[in-house]
């Protein structure tokens, strides 16, 4: 099987003769930690793991702010760095964590430490509405990327699961979140709904305008909105306020894309969503990522749980933290019985590498995964 042909089988529930390698992301101190124990500097390092997977393209679209805002320091020490983002958020964050990523959002994952956040750009209708109409339009100026190539894409999506995810700005919740923080957003969804609802409205307006623009000469197989909607006990919104703002945007982006030939739409949330998976399922999110497990979100309960619903991750990342090799294999092989015995499942690590994991760890989850994908008991 192609990677198209692998993918779409996994998440129809069929039976399939493999298993998609899945590699390993790991945070900026991860890889340091990594190169002082073995790993070449200069090595890609799944490639240096064997974890290199050809089944995926991706979708080049860049659905954030275009143009993005210049990043602007007000304040440098030799500790903390004070600064106004991409998107107009500002946070103050460690100045090793500046000097990785020059502050910039879109760079995150190479921080070792959240940001205090500060201030944020949208507080009223008025100021959302200034921000949408300038650097939310439906244009593939500065959207795709220079020189892209529609045929070249075409061959790729051919053999291969074409695949779309936005960060930070393509969701419903976790936009909002980004934009207005995570407590006016929640005052608002009390004190001024009709600013929620407003941008839930615009938001799918716009994802819908630009993506009927790209589709018609882009197959897209799956798009997964990024929320992190989530803490470690339960959700950040319940149900009621997920049916109230959340659902409509989702039944009507989700309805969009699927006349657009984009059968899989997912949710990647870290923490525990349980409390919302059934509303989830109820406007039309076919997938979820990547279930945590230190959140309660086994993967074993979860598709006993939710038969139909796909799911991604779900391997412990504190048993390669353990640097035990018995406690990672046995890790590796719990998830892999759940996605062989039960399908709509492609095991990895339920986040990002921290660096308590050691290189040695790596590769001992490495080789455990390339056995794995390839067997059946």
């Amino acid at each position: 099987m192609n990677g198209r042909e692998l993918l779409a089988a996994i998440n129809a529930g069929a039976r399939v003769d493999r298993l998609p390698l899945p590699g390993i992301w790991p945070w900026a101190e991860t890889r340091e930690r990594w190169v002082r124990e073995g790993m070449p500097a200069d090595a890609d390092l799944n490639a240096a793991l064997g974890l290199v997977c050809d089944d995926y393209g991706h979708l080049p679209l860049d659905l954030n702010m275009v143009p993005v805002m210049p990043i602007v320091v007000l304040d440098k020490g030799p500790d903390y760095v004070t600064l106004i983002d991409e998107f107009g958020v500002t946070k103050r964050c460690l100045r090793a964590d500046y000097d990785r990523t020059g502050g910039f959002k879109a760079a995150a994952g190479a921080m070792s430490a959240m940001s205090q956040w500060l201030d944020f750009p949208v507080k009223d209708l008025r100021s959302w509405k200034a921000l949408y109409e300038e650097r939310f339009q439906p244009t593939l100026e500065g959207r795709l990327p220079a020189g892209w190539n529609a045929a070249a894409y075409a061959e790729q999506a051919a053999t291969h699961w074409m695949w779309y995810f936005g960060f930070p700005l393509f969701g419903l919740f976790g936009p909002m979140r980004e934009l207005m923080g995570l407590e006016g957003l929640l005052f608002a969804m009390y004190d001024d709904p009709a600013l929620v609802h407003t941008i839930i409205g615009d938001l799918t307006d716009f994802w819908l305008a630009t993506f009927a623009q790209v589709l018609p000469m882009a197959r897209l197989d799956q798009v997964t909105f990024f929320e992190d909607m989530c803490a470690t006990k339960a959700p950040l919104c319940g149900p009621a306020l997920f049916r109230e703002f959340l659902a409509p945007g989702y039944r009507k982006v989700i309805g969009g894309l699927r006349e657009l030939g984009v059968s899989e739409c997912w949710m990647d949330t870290d923490g525990n969503a349980w409390d919302i998976l059934p509303e989830m399922v109820a406007c039309g999110i076919t997938g979820t990522s990547p279930c945590e497990a230190q959140a309660a979100m086994d993967v074993a309960r979860l598709r006993e749980a939710f038969p139909t619903l796909n799911l991604s991750g779900g391997m412990d990342k504190r048993a390669l933290a353990t640097g035990d090799g018995a406690v990672i294999d046995a890790e590796v092989a719990r998830c892999f019985r759940v996605a062989w015995g039960k399908g709509r499942y492609t095991p990895a690590l339920d986040h990002g590498a921290p660096p308590d994991i050691s290189w040695h760890a790596a590769q001992r989850y490495a080789e455990g995964v390339k056995t794995w994908c390839g067997r059946r008991d």
